[in-house]
């Protein structure tokens, strides 16, 4: 079930208009297989820029924004807030008011509760969330607690209306996204790799009838073990417990994938870039 914090922010940029309900679900699905915050997916997706998403928090929410760039090093403030703490929940320590009660703390989730209590038992201060980007936040942690001074990413071209068609492309890299393989190891994928420009659907050649596989001996790999499943082959009781669980584990890791597999797949039919008697086409054995 998907957190308070995920459906709040979710709700709040479908409420925006930011992102609609096909893309919230396919932003939901790449957060349940991997991890992350839901902000920061939106715009990893390139389904809106961070900037976008992040006005759109706080106009949701009522809160106000605070810009990293040019803010000055509060070393008391950076005290209260230790690097790991910081780096892991997404928050910059931006000042310290009131004689050192009130820390003003920059947040890419400030709907994440959980994290301002934390924040305010360790800093033994009243914490004022405000928002910020969780690219701002990475780059403010970069030039503050490490003196280093980031490297900007121009993967996503904020400036880019994906949702005009008359707009010229511009020329950027393919987009990829992850996918658990039959061994249960994540590879990255193109999505040209699916949907090849321009190529005609074909339906693949049948394939010749397979025979039954052997018994799978023990130690064999979880790949091993459903290819055996899938052609017939009957549960054998040379299987070790390692087996079962790595066939448990493959089984978990494809349900994941399928479940973003199915969203990439609606999010391209409904853009128009597959169409279903192609897609059908592609998907017949």
């Amino acid at each position: 079930m998907a957190s308070p914090s995920r459906n709040r922010i979710g709700d709040i940029l479908v409420k925006a208009r930011v992102i609609d309900d096909l893309q919230l679900r396919s932003a939901l699905a790449t957060f349940d297989q991997w991890g992350g915050r839901l902000s920061r997916i939106v715009a990893d997706l390139g389904l809106a820029s961070e900037d976008t998403v992040t006005e759109a928090i706080c106009q949701g929410l009522g809160m106000q924004r605070v810009q990293l760039g040019n803010i000055t090093r509060d070393a008391g403030a950076l005290a209260r807030v230790d690097i790991t703490l910081a780096e892991q929940k997404g928050v910059f320590p931006v000042s310290l008011k009131d004689n050192g009660k009130t820390l003003v703390l920059a947040m890419a989730d400030p709907t994440d509760l959980g994290t301002l209590d934390q924040v305010a038992q360790r800093s033994r201060a009243r914490v004022v969330p405000m928002v910020a980007g969780e690219r701002e936040i990475e780059h403010a942690i970069l030039r503050h607690y490490r003196n280093q001074e980031p490297v900007i990413s121009t993967r996503f071209n904020p400036s880019r209306n994906t949702s005009s068609e008359t707009q010229a492309p511009v020329d950027e890299p393919e987009d990829e996204f992850k996918v658990v393989d039959m061994s249960g190891k994540t590879v990255v994928k193109r999505i040209a790799d699916i949907v090849p420009p321009d190529s005609p659907a074909t339906a693949p050649a049948p394939r010749p009838a397979e025979k039954l596989a052997p018994a799978a001996a023990a130690g064999s790999s979880a790949a091993d073990i459903l290819d055996e499943i899938l052609t017939g082959g009957a549960p054998s009781s040379e299987w070790t417990e390692e087996d079962l669980q790595r066939l448990q584990t493959l089984q978990q890791n494809q349900e994941k994938s399928s479940k973003i597999l199915r969203a990439l797949l609606e999010l391209l039919l409904e853009k128009g870039q597959l169409q279903q008697r192609e897609l059908a086409a592609r998907m017949r054995l």
